[in-house]
């Protein structure tokens, strides 16, 4: 099922055209002139950074590839990407243009798993894409907070503010960040997204991404007839492609974020954990209830839906004996589910992930804390500054 539930009135990012043509690492065949006297920047540029060098690269070559080729030409919508593939050295630099796409090959080998390679990535479109809106699609490997975009040729893959670190040294704005990537709806990206204020809406899934992931065809369709759609618009339009193609069959989800209305529900979040830690020697048993019945990404069971969660929760604390505690800890978690709903734009489910509502949390416990707690309390900033590292802490010492 797919569900628009609100326009927003994000404004766009106007990109400003620096003088220069910015160098392509490995590459000096391509340089777009673009026409200064009229200012004729097109309306959108959709960029792809696309790291194939892995056990992907048959995806992007059966799906993705095909899909983006598919798309009709529009002046006002340019659509390129890099691509790096584990079959060759060097990566590919590609503008879909309908019939009319063109290759281009850089014999430099870069790590797609590297942030400075994604910088770079942002400084070229920029500078040879501009446009009054900017998506930018990563398309790889993801892991929720663990990891994401793995480049087997080099090693390298991006981990902890790896990406809130590119966004800031590329200073580019992205009216949508979109990950072609399983698991990346998770609240700890998104706090990395949203840390470094330079994006203002996220698409990604909270599960597995099917190898054949986004159905870029029908994601951008509409975009493609329409180019004074806006960045919500455009989101919402991801969104229903996603399930246009693939309906209520499998276990998937996706869902767009307003990223600047997620931050401000981090006061409703930290609050909330606050009053979690005070009553964790009273409402241990509804914590472990909650937690163990909440929706969990099939990729593993420690990545719990964050709405659904806290529903539960309210539902085992009206079980509970009054206190203070508890009126206390019950407000918050209203508080708490509705400013993240406010946060979002649109989200499709299946019968089986129907109880998904855009975003999973980590909650570690036994096993999972041991293995991860370094990790997750070493190189995030959502658990440290938000005092939900402090809970997970706590939780596992009872």
């Amino acid at each position: 099922m797919t569900k628009l539930i609100r326009e927003s009135s994000l404004g766009k990012s106007v990109i400003v055209l620096a003088a220069a043509i910015l160098a392509v690492p490995g590459f000096t065949g391509l340089s777009i002139a673009v026409d200064q006297e009229d200012n004729g920047i097109p309306e959108w540029t959709i960029a792809l950074f696309i790291n194939a060098d892995n056990n992907l690269e048959i995806c992007y070559d059966d799906f993705t590839y095909p899909w983006l080729c598919a798309l009709p030409d529009n002046d006002e919508v340019d659509i390129v990407s890099w691509v790096d593939r584990l079959s060759t050295t060097g990566y590919e630099i590609i503008e879909f243009s309908g019939e009319d796409t063109t290759v281009s090959y850089a014999e430099t080998e870069l790590g797609f798993g590297l942030s400075s390679t994604l910088r770079d990535f942002l400084i070229w479109t920029d500078a040879e894409h501009p446009s009054e809106n900017l998506a930018v699609i990563m398309w790889d490997h993801g892991s929720a907070w663990r990891s994401f975009s793995s480049d087997d040729t080099d090693g390298s893959r991006m981990y902890g503010p790896d990406l809130d670190q590119a966004l800031r040294e590329a200073d580019i704005p992205l009216d949508i960040l979109g990950f072609d990537a399983c698991s990346m709806s998770s609240m700890e990206r998104l706090y990395e997204v949203g840390y470094s204020e330079y994006v203002d809406i996220m698409v990604a899934s909270e599960e597995l991404v099917p190898g054949n992931g986004f159905p870029y065809d029908s994601m951008f369709a509409p975009l493609m007839q329409d180019f004074t759609r806006t960045p919500v618009q455009v989101a919402g339009d991801m969104v229903m492609g996603w399930e246009s193609y693939y309906h209520q069959s499998q276990r998937v989800n996706l869902a767009a974020i307003d990223v600047n209305k997620f931050m401000a529900a981090m006061d409703s979040f930290s609050e909330w954990t606050d009053d979690m830690i005070i009553g964790i020697d009273l409402f241990k048993n509804a914590y472990n209830h909650a937690a163990k019945d909440a929706y969990a990404d099939c990729g593993t069971q420690f990545q719990l839906d964050m709405i659904d969660l806290a529903e539960l929760l309210y539902e085992e604390l009206a079980r509970c004996p009054a206190s203070d505690e508890k009126t206390a800890l019950s407000d918050s978690t209203l508080g708490l589910i509705d400013a993240l709903k406010d946060s979002v734009i649109a989200i499709s489910t299946s019968a089986v992930t129907r109880d998904t509502r855009g975003m999973t949390v980590y909650w570690g416990w036994y096993g999972s804390w041991n293995s991860f707690e370094a990790r997750y309390l070493e190189t995030l900033w959502f658990p440290n500054e938000t005092g939900w590292g402090e809970f997970l802490e706590l939780f596992n010492q009872k």
